[in-house]
């Protein structure tokens, strides 16, 4: 499992990769924008916030697991295949969030704080759930 992500990402990073430092390294940081969409074209499956990895992950046509916190995938920037790869089944994305959160979608274009204190719409996302949907997604690369 590789971490991409930006440098001011490190320290979560790094706590994610200390559950088991052999299988996880944490690349935040280290790679350019055009390195990153590298490693995603190497990759089976892309675990992805609603940001431009997700995006580069549909384009080089990658099964995504996007992850939506304060924003919801109805606002449309989904990840996008092209019109004949949508019609593949099952779908070649699958979207992980909270629902029935009173709160979320509190913005379009994602927030670092939550205006209501909690986060509850990213601290609240089933690891279960991603697991699972690695797993599914695993079986169809």
């Amino acid at each position: 499992i590789i971490l991409l992500g930006a440098k001011e990402e490190r320290a979560e990073g790094d706590a994610i990769a200390s559950v088991d430092p052999i299988k996880i390294y944490n690349a935040c940081g280290k790679f350019s924008l055009h390195e990153s969409a590298d490693l995603v074209r190497q990759s089976k499956v892309v675990i992805a916030h609603d940001t431009g990895l997700m995006h580069i992950a549909a384009a080089l046509r990658k099964q995504v697991i996007a992850i939506w916190g304060s924003t919801t995938p109805s606002f449309g920037m989904v990840p996008y295949y092209g019109k004949n790869f949508l019609q593949r089944v099952p779908p070649p994305s699958d979207d992980v969030q909270v629902h029935k959160l009173w709160c979320r979608p509190c913005t379009k274009i994602g927030r670092n704080k939550c205006p209501q204190g909690h986060f509850k719409c990213m601290k609240n996302i089933s690891i279960d759930e991603i697991v699972a949907n690695v797993e599914k997604r695993l079986l169809l690369v």
